[in-house]
């Protein structure tokens, strides 16, 4: 998806149009908020300075294979995702897509909001000849676990983490 180009569609029991986008600065401050949303607990302790976001989300907006979404209706963005396309040398040399930070607001919720930014980021992924797209989502969220079932998303594998901090 080029600076620019968007995907509208509405909900059948919604008929104010969604479009999902590619963020831009200005929408920071939202994005912020999705993010204390996905991190109830800790954001307060992992959130950056105004600047650093400004000066990071620069350079990943930079990248051609960091495609950070967003979600807008009636001009609020609602939801977020982050598609990394990740290159590498096996698979005969065809990415993966990595999913993350997959947030709609929780006012938002129910309204195919996360269904419609992932289809978009399955456009893209499929745009740059990926060959899958995975994400991890935590144990805990069973209904994150509902959501990417019923949109055809399945378990295939383990996944671990190794904290650093």
């Amino acid at each position: 998806m080029t600076q620019g180009n968007s995907i509208s569609g509405a909900h059948k029991n919604d008929s104010r149009m969604l479009r999902v986008r590619r963020a831009r600065v200005a929408d920071l401050l939202a994005l912020g908020r999705l993010y204390a949303e996905l991190h109830l607990d800790d954001y307060s302790n992992l959130k950056p300075s105004p600047a650093r976001l400004v000066k990071a989300f620069r350079a990943l907006a930079r990248n051609r294979d960091h495609h950070i979404l967003v979600a807008e209706r009636e001009g609020e963005i609602v939801g977020t995702v982050h598609l990394l396309i990740f290159r590498h040398l096996g698979h005969g040399l065809r990415p993966a897509a990595i999913v993350e930070n997959v947030v709609v607001s929780c006012a938002h919720r129910s309204q195919r909001i996360g269904e419609t930014m992932l289809a978009e980021a399955a456009r893209i992924a499929r745009a740059n000849r990926c060959y899958k797209m995975a994400l991890t989502t935590n144990v805990a969220r069973k209904r994150a676990h509902r959501f990417y079932e019923r949109l055809g998303w399945r378990r295939t594998h383990y996944g671990y983490s190794l904290g650093l901090d």
